[in-house]
């Protein structure tokens, strides 16, 4: 286990659960944001290699970058979206890096537009570890 990272449950509804990683030390304003509005449930826009979760989080932009792989997760503070990449991707935008899929990327594969996907925030875990 990591101060850093933190794992957090998550679904897509009627397909399956992932887990995701976020790391506090690629944008630590930002995971902080993250995680103090967790849980969050929100219908998947799918972009050609990218799912986006749009969000109510306000931050600003915090160690950006332009390029992601596989598995990659991300913010974009212009729009507050969650933004998770399913191929190695070239972004037109600068996003801040947050975290990775840890588990179940393929669950991400089968969303469609609409489904609804919710990230439940650290697991009992990692909570237990964090007080």
């Amino acid at each position: 286990m990591s101060v850093s990272k933190i794992e957090c449950a998550a679904t897509v509804r009627g397909k399956g659960n992932f887990t995701l990683g976020l790391y506090r030390h690629l944008a630590p304003v930002t995971v902080t944001a993250l995680l103090g509005e967790f849980p969050v449930a929100s219908r998947a826009t799918i972009y050609p290699g990218m799912i986006t979760l749009t969000t109510n989080i306000k931050t600003g932009v915090e160690k950006q970058r332009m390029e992601f792989s596989k598995g990659d997760v991300a913010f974009l503070a212009a729009t507050g979206s969650i933004c998770i990449f399913l191929k190695n991707v070239k972004s037109e935008r600068p996003l801040n890096p947050v975290g990775k899929v840890e588990e179940g990327l393929e669950v991400l594969q089968k969303a469609t537009a609409g489904d609804v996907v919710q990230i439940s925030g650290a697991t009992a875990q990692e909570t237990a570890v964090q007080m």
